[in-house]
């Protein structure tokens, strides 16, 4: 039992220190980390999410109409004009809601509920209000910050079963049209 004892006293240095290694570096990005009180719905979200809703309340929202509103909440959320990271996340959101920000899904889900524009889960994402997960502006920055900024849409199963892949031409017009160039 002593000598139990000493070993684990002499690996104890080397475990805290396996530790420290380990959470220094799991979770290093090289984008500031999102504060959680920024996934609340503010006077900004309320009014940016009155505009999404004119925008798309005339029946276009599968047209350009539609496609230009989600890229503007997209790159207004944070996600760059860089490469396909704003056609991608447009179209993500066209194959998850077909942009109806007011949408659930519980279909397929062990866990949790889908909403939103994103189809956000509430379990894997407990940390997205209902309140934000309803709101276009603020579920467009919970989606920023789940994919590290349109870098990784892995955790979208349209996504990974290229479901989103028939909106890309029209997603990339919206991209095109926000971003410039």
């Amino acid at each position: 039992m002593v000598s139990l004892a000493r070993s684990a006293a002499r690996f104890a240095p080397l475990l805290a220190l396996a530790l420290c290694a380990i959470s220094a570096t799991a979770c290093a990005t090289d984008d500031t980390v999102e504060d959680p009180e920024d996934l609340t719905v503010s006077d900004a979200d309320t009014s940016a999410d009155t505009e999404f809703d004119q925008e798309t309340s005339d029946s276009k929202a599968d047209g350009a109409l539609g496609y230009q509103a989600v890229a503007r909440l997209v790159v207004n959320a944070g996600i760059a004009c860089v490469g396909d990271r704003v056609a991608t996340a447009v179209a993500v959101a066209k194959a998850e809601s077909g942009f109806r920000p007011g949408i659930s899904n519980t279909a397929g889900n062990a866990h949790g509920v889908d909403r939103g524009l994103w189809q956000i889960n509430s379990y894997w994402h407990p940390e997205v209000s209902r309140a934000c997960a309803f709101s276009a502006s603020c579920n467009a920055r919970a989606a920023a910050n789940i994919s590290n900024h349109g870098r990784s849409w892995s955790q979208w199963w349209t996504y990974k079963n290229g479901k989103h892949l028939p909106f890309m031409g029209a997603a990339r017009a919206a991209a095109h049209a926000v971003c410039g160039g």
